[in-house]
């Protein structure tokens, strides 16, 4: 299997997770809504739900951002430099960003320990459940910023949007 395949099956993923937490979320807070108005009952456990899913939609959702290159940056520089240039400040900002990204794992790793046990009042979901979320996400995150920077310096293929060959073409 391909890496671009494999990319492709983890974005459709992505994608109908996000689009079922988001129907989910949906349903559970309109129908706490009416409950709570038309019957003055409720569920009392829908807003930590809707909360636990919204938490993944925002993590899932700068996944995707990230293999779509569609997060925000200030291209006016660097959309003016050398494409060997381009090449190298890439894989050094994708160097930052993984680093950060381990930091990142690292923090949510005591906060996972720090929160073994502790559950929703609710639900009892562990509220663990939050910082997996995050760290699924760094991880994979920084596994698709490494090889997009990768393919981007070995082939000019997967590169950021801003990245332009010496005839100031788009190369991704």
């Amino acid at each position: 299997m391909s890496m671009t395949t494999l990319f492709g099956f983890l974005k459709k993923s992505i994608r109908l997770a996000i689009a079922v937490a988001l129907v989910l979320m949906v349903g559970f807070v309109f129908t706490n809504v009416v409950l709570r108005y038309a019957f003055d009952s409720g569920l009392t456990w829908s807003s930590e739900v809707a909360r636990y899913l919204f938490v993944w939609v925002v993590f899932l959702g700068s996944i995707l951002a990230v293999m779509e290159h569609s997060h925000l940056g200030v291209d006016i520089l660097v959309r003016h430099i050398p494409g060997w240039l381009q090449k190298l400040l890439f894989l050094l900002t994708t160097a930052l960003t993984v680093a950060v990204m381990t930091l990142v794992v690292k923090g949510l790793l005591v906060l996972i320990e720090l929160n073994v046990g502790i559950t929703g009042p609710a639900t009892d979901i562990p509220i663990n459940n939050y910082y997996y979320a995050g760290m699924i996400a760094a991880v994979l995150m920084s596994a698709v910023m490494a090889y997009q920077a990768l393919s981007f310096v070995l082939t000019g293929r997967n590169g950021p949007t801003w990245a332009y060959d010496h005839d100031q073409e788009s190369v991704s």
